[in-house]
């Protein structure tokens, strides 16, 4: 069983703000998937902007090495990076995970891969005494998580990328004593999906403005530790009034960014109320 990183993508035409990190095999599929978004592709290969099939594509074009020359963008400038080989190939992978991270916008992606350690093709070359592979790290899906934990990323998600689709080595190794937990020793590829933000986090900062959740969470902290209350909340009335703030919209957000949630959303409850249900 084989399948990409495009697994992960619906597509759609939202004008999403695309990094592709050295995986031009993407950069055709991604612009047909998005038809409204624009790819910035960062790559050593200078021929491949002259290609006839990225023609007349939205397409900015970068030609470095980014394993070794810092990324040539603003903090918060796109919403999803690609990345294939990332983590197979960097020199050094906590550096550039931060660096990406600081790239990507609040509700932004990272799209990965990475070569599983614990593969029984791996396990047996070892037992052999071999390690097939010399230029290119390998990971086990734990590690992963640790250094995306650690890089900061918030929400990820693992898909097989090449797995074998019979599974009779498996049972040696489990009996060796190696964990299995969904196959694991069956993968030979994983792709991953890192977010920024959890789900539900991202959802709150996808429909308002930084400034406006700036502001709604300066007033619900002050209700919440009771600075001036009765003004904040007239304040804060006035906030969802101006700009359309719903009653769930509200609710998830002190449940998402107050301590004593259930406190605060009682001071508050009338602007929970009904007058502010989306219309």
């Amino acid at each position: 069983m084989k399948q990409d990183l495009m697994a992960f993508l619906t597509g759609g035409p939202a004008p999403l703000r695309w990094l592709i990190l050295e995986s031009l095999p993407y950069v055709e599929k991604i612009a047909s998937l998005y038809p409204q978004a624009h790819l910035t592709v960062v790559t050593e290969i200078e021929e491949a902007a002259g290609l006839p099939e990225f023609a007349g594509r939205n397409i900015q074009w970068f030609f470095m090495d980014y394993r070794r020359e810092k990324l040539p963008f603003p903090s918060r400038n796109f919403d999803a990076v690609l990345a294939e080989d990332l983590l197979t190939k960097a020199y050094a992978p906590y550096d550039l995970l931060m660096d990406i991270n600081r790239k990507l916008t609040d509700v932004g992606v990272l799209y990965g891969d990475f070569f599983n350690v614990r593969y029984t093709g791996v396990l047996e070359a070892l037992q052999q005494g071999e390690f097939p592979v010399r230029e290119k790290h390998l990971y086990a899906k734990s590690e992963v998580v640790r250094l995306l934990d650690d890089t900061l990323f918030k929400e990820i998600d693992f898909i097989p990328g090449v797995c074998d689709e019979e599974h009779e080595e498996e049972q040696r190794w489990e009996n060796a004593g190696y964990v299995n937990i969904n196959h694991e020793l069956s993968v030979r590829r994983y792709l991953f999906r890192a977010a920024v933000s959890t789900a539900a986090v991202a959802n709150l900062k996808g429909i308002y403005s930084p400034e406006v959740r700036k502001e709604l969470a300066r007033l619900l902290h002050r209700i919440e530790y009771d600075v001036q209350r009765e003004e904040n909340i007239r304040c804060l009335q006035e906030l969802c009034q101006r700009e359309g703030i719903f009653s769930e919209y509200l609710g998830d957000f002190i449940r998402e960014s107050c301590y004593h949630a259930a406190e605060t959303a009682d001071f508050v409850g009338v602007c929970l109320s009904g007058e502010n249900k989306r219309g």
